[in-house]
């Protein structure tokens, strides 16, 4: 079944009051699976996407993790799709996301709800023995945070993968290492300060070889340790979703 590409101009007032912002042009197509993915915006206020299921969509529109999303049709992560989106005015970021997720709801007749959900997580806590940081250098004008990287050929399967950090907070680690493990990190060490650190870890717990798994990496190279427990997990619920209109 194909998609007719859907073009509408949106209006900024309804009933003269401000509505919520929208793009001025926007186009939905049903996706070519060949076409590589790829969701990215442009100066001037304008939104690509590119082969890409709702649920991406979804993540990056209200700006949460695959983890955090419940619910929706089955071909939320299945059915994929090209967006092609242009304001003529000049948005900022925070006004952008606004306007994708009007996009979501005109096009899709998305309807989400926020809420607080029992769910698995990881609590980072201060391993036996204390944690194992080097308070930071200062560096003028050095870039500040945890960043990812990979030993290997580019065109072959990761050897091992590390984490650096570079004047970087117990905050910033545990959101890190929540993008790696799919699944909510608590700070719980209550160690303040920022730190500089690099460890390095199996890119295959089956098939591990030199490297130790992230796990024994972050106890034994940090002096920290993370344990899976439950708490609350914010999950957007998707009520209703439904694919763009066919001619």
């Amino acid at each position: 079944m194909k998609y007719a590409v859907l073009a509408v101009m949106m209006s900024c007032a309804v009933f003269g009051q401000s509505a919520s912002p929208s793009f001025d042009v926007a186009a939905v197509k049903l996706a070519d699976p060949r076409e590589p993915l790829d969701i990215h915006t442009s100066p001037g206020g304008r939104l690509t996407v590119t082969n890409q299921p709702l649920k991406n969509m979804i993540k990056q529109a209200y700006g949460v993790e695959s983890y955090q999303i419940s619910g929706g049709p089955a071909w939320l992560d299945t059915d994929r799709f090209d967006v092609e989106a242009k304001s003529e005015s000049n948005p900022d970021r925070a006004q952008m996301l606004r306007m994708f997720q009007s996009l979501l709801e005109d096009r899709f007749q998305l309807k989400v709800r926020r809420e607080q959900r029992e769910g698995a997580i990881y609590a980072l806590t201060v391993a036996r023995g204390g944690p194992k940081l080097a308070a930071a250098e200062l560096k003028t004008g050095e870039r500040t945070g945890v960043f990812n990287g990979r030993t290997g050929a580019p065109t072959a399967a990761a050897i091992s993968y590390w984490k650096q950090g570079r004047h970087a907070t117990i905050a910033m680690l545990a959101n890190s290492l929540e993008g790696t493990l799919g699944r909510p990190v608590r700070d719980r060490t209550e160690i303040a300060g920022e730190f500089d650190f690099r460890f390095e870890y199996a890119a295959d717990e089956l098939s591990s070889g030199d490297f130790p798994s992230l796990f024994t990496a972050v106890q034994d190279q940090l002096g920290l340790k993370l344990e899976s427990t439950r708490g609350p997990v914010e999950t957007l619920v998707v009520e209703r979703a439904e694919k763009p209109s066919a001619n």
